[in-house]
């Protein structure tokens, strides 16, 4: 059985490249990652990334430490962190690190969830802006205009179309890091 019941590949990812990742990342990840390579997953919010792609596209971009793995973003450009034992998730738009989940098989069923997808991974701009701009591609997101972190408001009416790694780019420049939630 397939680990994502509605998937669309973007790119396979090697077998070698997958390998270099076994007893760095859960199993299920590395599951994932052969059965379905890099590409969209449900409704394409959520997106299941190449290891390395997304790596060399942080890299000098975003200090992420050592054995950090990135394994999905969502087309809001949150990035979902493996970082030993357990998933993050860095929502760069509101300046914060989450704890995501402990578990891999639960977190890959979670994010074909709606009310996951709704409620832990805030979907419903994602929506909105679907039907207004069409859906990014796996390394294009939505973005708010101008930066939350820069006054801009949260209304999807906010929302731009652009690329992935330039827009976590532009925030780190302009914003900063996001960091825990403090509470």
């Amino acid at each position: 059985m397939a680990t994502f019941t509605q998937f669309t590949t973007v790119t396979p990812i090697a077998d070698e490249a997958v390998d270099r990742y076994a007893g760095r990342v859960p199993d299920p990840v590395l599951t994932a990652w052969r059965e379905h390579g890099a590409g969209l997953a449900g409704d394409g919010y959520v997106r299941l990334l190449d290891p390395d792609h997304a790596t060399q596209m942080l890299d000098g971009v975003l200090g992420i430490p050592d054995g950090t793995v990135p394994v999905m973003a969502t087309a809001l450009a949150d990035l979902v962190l493996w970082i030993e034992p357990m998933f993050h998730i860095a929502r760069f738009r509101w300046g914060v690190i989450d704890v995501l989940h402990f578990d891999a098989g639960m977190l890959l069923g979670d994010v074909q969830r709606e009310e996951f997808l709704d409620e832990i991974l805030e979907r419903p701009p994602y929506t909105q802006a679907v039907d207004r701009l069409g859906m990014p591609g796996i390394d294009e997101c939505f973005g708010y205009v101008p930066l939350l972190g820069l006054g801009g408001s949260p209304d999807p009416a906010h929302l731009d179309r652009g690329g992935l790694w330039e827009h976590l780019a532009v925030i780190m420049q302009l914003v900063g890091p996001p960091g825990p939630r403090r509470a």
